[in-house]
């Protein structure tokens, strides 16, 4: 949705960090995105849903256009909020409470958006029951090696597959799990001895491990949950697109100012896998930055230098408390 609102050498940076044809129309872009979402969501034997929302600053004038393809493409909710009260990120969040079906209650603060011309938000939430659910008495402890060398206990399950759950590549293996009525896989990868997690998370290798094998499979893996959360300034910026969190460089134009810039990608996941299947869910929040005022501000002063009065009401009643004047402090 970002990416759709800038211009110029930030879009590009934009498309490069999200491996995007920085030749592709705009429209065959959108087209794609479209087709990918409602595909996504056509799934039936799980629970699967994605939610887009942009929140508007009332003091900030967002480009009519920008706002059409957050609502037709990206089916996304928008919003005009006073940024600035803490009321706004009361309802961003509650929103992402929502679409997240509470795992992730919060995804701003009221300091985290205050002067931002605008807030984009994305929330996914999955729920699904493997098609071959772990039987919960064959869950032990067992010993889980730690990178540093030490040993934990953890809740281990264990489970037999006849066929097609074992995958291999070059450089891991890897266990393939499958959901009810769903063409969603659950992947568990286990890299080969000297090879980090981190380098298995290609490409190649994910291509690699959609080849079943006529194998049996002899299946034991923890119980576990991930409870995760970042500020994804850096990653971008080392992916490339440092430009697009600079003012003067960013070009975001296209949404309604030459001023606007991102100030914070804010991301959390939760994701849980037990004997019966998976939970998860993630919250992302663009906060935009801007190097203009969004409107002037006024301000007056009140000195109480001289006689004055006072009021104690009850606001549900009406009724007056106290009523007085105050001539001598």
């Amino acid at each position: 949705m970002i990416e759709n609102g800038a211009t110029g050498e930030t879009k590009t940076s934009m498309r490069e960090a999200l491996a995007l044809s920085a030749h592709a129309r705009e429209e065959a872009v959108h087209h794609t995105i479209a087709t990918v979402m409602k595909s996504l969501q056509s799934q039936s034997g799980v629970e699967l849903a994605i939610a887009n929302a942009l929140w508007a600053d009332t003091g900030a004038t967002i480009a009519p256009e920008f706002v059409r393809v957050c609502q037709e493409i990206y089916d996304a909710v928008v919003r005009t909020l006073d940024l600035n009260e803490p009321s706004a990120a009361v309802a961003i969040n509650e929103w992402v409470a929502e679409k997240t079906r509470g795992k992730i209650p919060q995804i701003v603060t009221a300091g985290s958006i205050a002067g931002s011309p605008a807030v984009i938000t994305n929330a996914v939430y999955f729920k699904g029951k493997f098609r071959d659910p772990f039987r919960s008495e064959e869950t032990e402890p067992k010993t889980f090696h730690l990178a540093g060398g030490h040993d934990k206990l953890v809740p281990m399950m264990r489970r037999w597959f006849s066929s097609g759950a074992y995958r291999v590549g070059k450089k891991a293996e890897a266990a393939a799990l499958s959901y009810e009525d769903s063409d969603i896989i659950l992947f568990m990868i286990l890299p080969k001895k000297g090879i980090s997690p981190e380098q298995v998370l290609t490409e190649e290798l994910l291509s690699e491990l959609t080849a079943e094998q006529s194998v049996e499979l002899d299946l034991s893996m923890p119980r576990f949950a991930i409870d995760f959360n970042s500020d994804l300034k850096g990653s971008l910026q080392r992916l490339g697109m440092g430009i697009a969190f600079q003012y003067p460089g960013a070009d975001f134009s296209p949404i309604g100012s030459s001023f606007f810039f991102i100030g914070d990608v804010l991301h959390k996941t939760v994701l849980e896998v037990d004997e019966e299947g998976t939970v998860a869910a993630a919250a992302l929040g663009v906060v935009l930055g801007s190097a203009m005022p969004l409107r002037p501000r006024t301000v007056k002063t009140l000195v109480f230098d001289r006689p004055f009065a006072i009021v104690l009401s009850d606001t549900i009643t009406g009724a007056t408390l106290f009523a007085g004047v105050i001539y001598e402090p």
